[in-house]
């Protein structure tokens, strides 16, 4: 049996629910990338009267012919409420390109999903 995380499962309700609400869906989301550090601002109202979901969009690189000591070693991706008006994100990862070494914090980019509750 598949068990599912409860917010996965909200969280698609909450999807579903913008979609076939009264209004059109452009009217409830907003959609967008940011890089680490920058700030999501509400079209409207305050944080309070939107959801936030942040999901990677680009983490890590690529370095041909050197790939057999590198590794990605953590993925951060969240937000964090500034005001009430404005998130800050936080997409980062921690990738170690040599044997042998510590890793080094590098910021990457999000995606991000604005629904009016």
């Amino acid at each position: 049996m598949i068990q599912r995380n409860p917010l996965s499962i909200l969280a698609m309700l909450s999807l579903f629910a913008c979609l076939y609400s009264s209004e059109s869906f452009a009217q409830n989301a907003r959609t967008g990338t940011a890089s680490d550090g920058n700030y999501i601002t509400v079209p409207s109202g305050t944080v309070n009267d939107w959801v936030i979901h942040v999901s990677p969009q680009s983490m890590g690189f690529e370095e041909p012919g050197s790939e057999g000591d590198n590794a990605l070693l953590k993925i951060e991706c969240y937000v964090v409420q500034i005001n009430q008006y404005t998130w800050q994100v936080v997409a980062r990862y921690k990738y170690r390109p040599w044997s042998n070494r510590d890793g080094t914090w590098y910021g990457g980019s999000a995606n991000y999903l604005l629904v009016h509750k």
